[in-house]
């Protein structure tokens, strides 16, 4: 068993990693980022360290630079990851930085293949920043002042190689910097087309006048509902909530004001709600609740709290009070009134239907 350490500004990528290694048998640490990872490393001396290359703050090559450079003489592994479209650059950056490399999203047995052999192999020995050149300076110094007074070639061969080293060292800078904007602006490409994926996801899901879920989003959860229901034999309720007379308030009013009506009822059901509720408008002046967990006392308790509270409510458009509103409520409960969630919304439904018939302003329960 090795501990190793992680180092990943996004928790959820790093979660596969620290499930897969922990199955396997080892310690896992965790860091956010390269400063928090340095602690843990002169704290815990892991064996194995694997990050991120696009870590931000310090990145990875940094995060190595400053590894290296550190006093303990038993220096960790490391295992650069990064995504599958910079695998070359980033594996040659690896090299250059004596690290192993995996792509991301890699399949397990991979990442474990490149764990163990990054766990077999000889431990790095402690390295300053730019310790390369140190190290040919160090080798030809020597040299040089031997043989200083016997020949001037060798001091203008030195000095050659070191233009040389130098230049080199000025050019991996450039492709380095290079590299670094290409990949950020990568990245800021991928977190845009993210961020839009998820605002399109969000539009599909809500209804757009009120912000509550939209009919598509409450069908799907009652499946989800009636599975959970069964699995722990608990019950749940459903309404389905009509506002009364609605028609009257568009046709006297106009339809921005019955606009404001659905908002101001939608948002007052938003601020009665248990954090488990479902709330969404189902169609036009219909919406559907659907409690988790209840039984059918406790949601007719919370449809008629509800419907008194829908009567107090003061609902203005352009300076103009809009009402009296009332609302009529249709109960279903399962597996009381059906064997399915769509069931149990169809015996609200009729319920609803009931309670309008019978003079509105009201709840009825399915029977």
């Amino acid at each position: 068993m090795a501990t190793i350490l992680t180092i990943d500004d996004r928790p959820v990528n790093s979660r596969f990693v620290a499930t897969l290694l922990r199955d396997r048998g080892h310690r896992l640490l965790e860091a956010c980022d390269g400063e928090e990872a340095l602690r843990i490393v002169r704290a815990e001396r892991p064996d194995l360290v694997i990050i991120d290359v696009l870590t931000s703050g310090m990145d990875g090559c940094q995060f190595v630079l400053n590894l290296r450079s550190e006093p303990d003489p038993v220096q960790p592994r490391v295992v650069f990851r990064a995504p599958a479209y910079i695998a070359a650059e980033a594996e040659a950056l690896a090299t250059t930085f004596g690290a192993s490399f995996i792509a991301k999203p890699g399949n397990p047995e991979t990442l474990l293949a490149v764990v163990d052999a990054a766990l077999s192999g000889p431990c790095p020995p402690p390295v300053e920043p730019h310790s390369e050149r140190k190290s040919i300076d160090s080798f030809l110094r020597p040299i040089a002042r031997k043989l200083h007074r016997h020949t001037a070639n060798l001091e203008r061969m030195n000095a050659q190689l070191d233009r040389g080293v130098a230049q080199r060292d000025a050019q991996l800078e450039v492709v380095r910097a290079a590299l670094n904007q290409e990949i950020k602006k990568r990245l800021w490409a991928e977190q845009e087309l993210t961020q839009a994926n998820l605002r399109l996801q969000d539009q599909a899901l809500h209804d757009g006048l009120t912000g509550l879920y939209n009919r598509r989003y409450v069908e799907e959860s009652l499946v989800r509902e009636e599975s959970r229901a069964r699995r722990s034999g608990q019950s749940f309720g459903v309404m389905m909530i009509d506002i009364d007379n609605f028609k009257r308030f568009n046709d006297t009013l106009g339809h921005a004001a019955g606009d404001a009506v659905l908002r101001t009822i939608g948002q007052y059901m938003q601020s009665e709600a248990r954090g488990e509720d479902i709330i969404s408008r189902y169609g036009g002046e219909e919406f559907v609740l659907v409690m988790a967990h209840a039984s059918q006392s406790a949601v007719l308790e919370r449809a008629e709290r509800l419907r008194r509270g829908v009567q107090e409510l003061a609902i203005e458009y352009e300076s103009q009070r809009v009402g009296p509103v009332t609302i009529s409520v249709g109960i279903g409960a399962f597996p009381d009134h059906g064997e399915s969630g769509q069931a149990v919304l169809r015996v609200a439904d009729a319920a609803l239907y009931r309670a309008k018939q019978s003079g509105r302003d009201r709840v009825v329960a399915g029977g």
